[in-house]
């Protein structure tokens, strides 16, 4: 695995001098994007199901765990890489799929992938993409695959094979929105706003709208599975006998999600739920990842010390976006990536193998 270190003498040396580089602070740079953005574009990548209770416990879960530092290390020099489907990435901090790229950036997700690919790290491309598929892939970097079933198998199998065609990496099925959401107006009015301005490449039942399918069933991991030899991450998990079927059933990943709070709205964080999934899924060969409310790379260490392989992050990488395009997107994971190495520096841990649940304590229930 090649290393990727932070020496700390060089700490104080700007990554970049574009515009996110300037913040050390997530909420600023959300600050920043909403103010460029009209109040439907807020309100549809902003907003969560129902009374966005979920997207509150995203944050509220991240509250519950405090670090705990190792004293008199060697931590002059960081190591955070770590291997994602047995390649290696700068950091664990991935970005996760979602729609809405066009609207914040005329280079959409063409933008993000470059941004991502500068950043050494790893892009799941959604199905609600409003750019080509080869347009996307023609950035290079590593691009994952979002898919959503949908009732026409025979489309979903087209866009699969697509998806392995244009080099992408794996797929990752997106199971916990058999059917719509219930969104409050806001949302639903800006939903309706935009659909004539953020066209989706991919063919999807329905016109714009995202295919769902009641139907699914753990059954129909047996039939992508001999449409597609890609690796398969499973998204959306929040409970551990779910983990464990997944893993039953060969399922290359998870990941711990509720879908960014925009499915069901319930007040039950993703880590809130990590810690048991991960203890579940002992003894098997999966790797788990996590999403929900991300903002520092301190969290990324709990998540991580909790039993996660890897971090995913939304809107966040739609703020940087807006901001400063590809190179704001790249300087965004940089930021992640340095603020989880002096964290990691400030609790003894030298690389991301050392981070287990010594680092960590849950301070409230």
């Amino acid at each position: 695995m090649s290393s990727r270190s932070t020496t700390f003498e060089m700490d104080y040396v700007p990554y970049e001098s574009g515009r996110v580089a300037e913040f050390t602070d997530l909420e600023d740079m959300r600050t920043a994007a909403l103010s460029a953005w009209s109040d439907d574009v807020s309100a549809v990548i902003e907003d969560g199901a129902g009374a966005g209770r979920a997207i509150a416990a995203n944050r509220a879960a991240h509250e519950r765990w405090a670090l705990r530092s190792r004293v008199l290390v060697d931590v002059s020099e960081i190591d955070t890489t770590t291997e994602i489907l047995g390649r290696s990435v700068s950091s664990p901090v991935l970005v996760a799929p979602s729609g809405g790229h066009t609207l914040v950036h005329p280079g959409g997700e063409v933008a993000t992938a470059r941004g991502v690919r500068d950043a050494d790290s790893i892009m799941v491309l959604s199905s609600a993409t409003g750019r080509t598929l080869p347009d996307v892939r023609a950035v290079g970097g590593r691009t994952w695959f979002q898919l959503y079933f949908g009732t026409d198998r025979d489309l979903v199998q087209r866009v699969v094979s697509l998806a392995a065609e244009q080099g992408c990496e794996a797929l990752c099925l997106t199971a916990d929105m058999p059917v719509p959401p219930l969104h409050h107006d806001g949302m639903r009015r800006g939903m309706a706003s935009i659909a004539g301005r953020d066209r989706l490449y991919l063919p999807q039942p329905g016109g714009s709208d995202l295919p769902h399918d009641p139907r699914l069933t753990w059954s129909d991991l047996d039939w992508l599975r001999e449409v597609s030899d890609l690796p398969l991450v499973l998204k959306g998990i929040m409970h551990p006998d779910d983990a464990i079927r997944a893993a039953e059933c060969g399922v290359d990943a998870i990941v711990v999600s509720n879908h960014g709070g925009r499915a069901l709205d319930t007040a039950w964080g993703t880590l809130d739920a990590l810690p048991e999934i991960v203890d579940a899924l002992s003894g098997y060969p999966t790797e788990v990842y996590v999403d929900g409310g991300f903002r520092h790379g301190r969290e990324v260490a709990v998540a991580l010390s909790l039993g996660a392989r890897a971090v995913f992050v939304g809107r966040p990488a739609l703020w940087a976006l807006t901001l400063d395009g590809a190179h704001g997107v790249t300087d965004l994971l940089e930021l992640l990536r340095r603020q989880l190495a002096r964290t990691m520096a400030m609790i003894g841990a030298t690389s991301i193998a050392d981070l287990d649940t010594s680092r960590i304590r849950r301070i409230a229930d």
